[in-house]
């Protein structure tokens, strides 16, 4: 994990808490469980355990991203503290998804587009908390390929310029229902940014 990619993670958890007024022993707590539930902090508790690790040993300043009304220190303490919390909370929960990488676009020859989510690229990959990456062969469109809870593989397809929704991708046969409902129950994506595609607009 490289610099810019612990900062980002650990820049995650001090957002998530700057608000507090206090970084007691329950807003420890809190925000621990907040990471293994995996919503609103969704990069998981490997993720975070580590880059908490890596911020504590690096020697720059922790709030140099955004103001925040506590001091270094008490960061610095709280996030010691969270990672302790952390390792008392194992064995930590499996994910509901894992993103794949970006090689499997190619089992997807015979995908079809079964819904709309969202309004835009950038508001799905932040409730996912996943980067999408850009389409082989196509450098206007971008995917995110996530293999579910349920063990399906979907594909979420849009484009950064021009903003517009983001199609799911269904890649193996079978009737679409169930795709969308194992999404919305593995992600934090909403019931009310899905919209269904007909049959006519699966084709």
């Amino acid at each position: 994990m490289n610099t810019a990619q612990w900062r980002g993670l650990v820049d995650h958890i001090l957002y998530a808490v700057m608000f507090r007024q206090s970084l007691d022993d329950a807003a420890v707590d809190s925000t621990a469980r907040t990471i293994l539930s995996r919503q609103g902090l969704a990069a998981g508790p490997e993720a975070y355990s580590a880059a908490a690790d890596l911020a504590l040993a690096s020697a720059d300043p922790l709030t140099q991203s955004f103001d925040t009304p506590h001091s270094e220190q008490d960061l610095r303490a709280f996030l010691g503290r969270l990672r302790h919390r952390l390792e008392e909370l194992r064995p930590w929960p499996e994910p509901s998804y894992v993103r794949l990488p970006i090689e499997n676009w190619q089992s997807f020859a015979a995908a079809r587009p079964i819904a709309q989510v969202g309004q835009s690229l950038m508001n799905v990959q932040d409730r996912l908390a996943e980067r999408f990456e850009r389409l082989p062969g196509d450098p206007t469109r971008s995917v995110l390929i996530l293999r579910l809870e349920s063990g399906h593989t979907v594909g979420l397809v849009g484009s950064y310029q021009p903003a517009g929704p983001v199609t799911l991708l269904q890649r193996d046969p079978g009737p679409p229902q169930p795709v969308i409902a194992a999404l919305l129950a593995s992600t934090a994506v909403s019931d009310d940014m899905v919209v269904p595609l007909s049959a006519t607009e699966q084709a």
